[in-house]
C-alpha cells in the first residue's frame, strides 16, 4: 500500500518516518523544511521525504506525484484544536493535504488527533465532508516511549528522590499506549473499506493512573532507586515542575492540557473487526528507550 503522511513536526509524526514504513506499507512523508527536519532526527529514516509546506496556500508542488497512492494519514499539526488560531492553521494545512491526496487520485484519509481534541473535531469533519473525502478520525490516548511528553517528564522526575504530583492527575486512570504500537496498529487496520466517516478511539491495553505509570517507569529504568511520591497543591505544581525539575514550560503546559482529557477509552469500535495485541507498558519502556 502506498501511503502519504504529514504532521511530522509532532513526536508522533516525526518518529513515523522511521517506524511506519514496512514491506507492505510504503510511506512518503511531507515536511515543511527538509534540512531543518533532518537535523532533528536521531533515528534512521525509512520513509521517503518530500519538502512541501502545507501551511502556505498556492505553494504546493505541481510536479509531486505518487504512482498508486491509496491512503493519506494526517497527524494533527497543532498543539490543540481548542485554540482558534490553531484551528485555522490546522484547517489550512488539512485542506492543502486533501488537495495533494486528490491530485494523486487518493480519496481515503485517516486523521489522527488526541483525546483532548474530541470536543473540537466538528470543523475537521465538515472540511472532509465538504471535499467528499472518505475519512476516519482517530482519537488516541497519550503515548509512552522515546520522545513522548510523558516519558520526557518522567525522565526529569526520576533524577530526584521526591516525586510531586497533584491529586487530580495523580489518581486519574487512563490507557496509555506504547508509541511504537500506534504505528503497528495503523498498519494492521484495513482502512480501505472500514470506519469510513467514523470517529474511533485508540487506547492501550492497561488501565493505569499517573502514579502507577511512573512506578512502572522506575521499575524498568531505576529498579534499585528509592523515591517517595507526595501530593502538592494544584497552584504550586507548575512552579515546582518547571523550576525545581527544570521541565520546559511549553512541555509542562502541553502535558497538563493532554492529561486533563485522558480517560479509559473503549477500543470496542475497532476491535470487533480487527485483532490487535498491545505491548505491555513495562516492555514498551524496555524496548523504546
Amino acid at each position: 500500500m502506498e501511503v502519504l503522511i504529514t504532521g511530522l513536526n509532532t513526536y508522533l509524526g516525526r518518529r513515523a518516518v522511521s517506524h511506519l514504513n514496512s514491506a507492505e506499507f510504503k510511506v512518503t512523508g511531507l515536511v515543511r523544511n527538509l534540512e531543518l527536519f533532518n537535523k532533528r532526527l536521531n533515528e534512521p529514516v525509512t520513509a521517503d521525504l518530500i519538502e512541501i509546506d502545507l501551511f502556505k496556500t498556492n505553494t504546493l508542488s505541481k510536479n509531486f506525484s505518487l504512482g498508486n497512492l491509496q491512503l493519506g494519514i494526517y497527524f494533527t499539526q497543532v498543539p490543540g484544536l481548542n485554540d482558534q488560531l490553531n484551528m485555522q492553521m490546522e484547517l489550512i494545512s488539512l485542506r492543502n493535504f486533501i488537495q495533494v491526496c486528490k491530485e494523486n487520485m487518493c480519496n481515503r484519509i485517516v486523521y489522527v488527533a488526541q483525546l483532548m481534541d474530541s470536543f473540537y473535531i466538528d470543523a475537521i469533519q465538515s472540511l472532509f465532508e465538504e471535499h467528499r473525502v472518505k475519512y476516519t478520525v482517530v482519537l488516541k490516548c497519550s503515548a509512552v516511549g522515546k520522545g513522548t511528553i510523558i516519558s520526557d517528564i518522567f525522565g526529569r522526575l526520576a533524577k530526584s528522590k521526591f516525586i510531586p504530583y497533584w491529586k487530580l492527575i495523580g489518581d486519574l486512570k487512563f490507557k496509555p499506549i506504547p508509541l511504537l504500537d500506534v504505528y503497528r496498529w495503523i498498519r494492521t487496520i484495513p482502512w480501505e473499506d472500514n470506519f469510513i466517516g467514523e470517529v474511533i478511539y485508540l487506547g492501550g491495553e492497561e488501565s493505569l493512573n499517573y502514579k502507577q505509570l511512573f512506578n512502572q517507569y522506575m521499575e524498568v529504568y531505576h529498579p534499585d532507586r528509592e523515591y517517595k511520591t507526595f501530593s502538592i497543591k494544584k497552584w504550586l505544581v507548575k512552579l515546582v515542575y518547571t523550576r525545581f525539575y527544570r521541565i520546559h514550560e511549553e512541555n509542562f503546559d502541553e502535558f497538563r492540557r493532554v492529561m486533563k482529557y485522558e480517560a479509559e477509552v473503549d477500543n470496542t469500535s475497532w476491535s470487533r473487526k480487527v485483532h490487535f495485541t498491545f505491548t505491555t507498558i513495562n516492555r514498551c519502556f524496555l524496548l523504546d528507550q
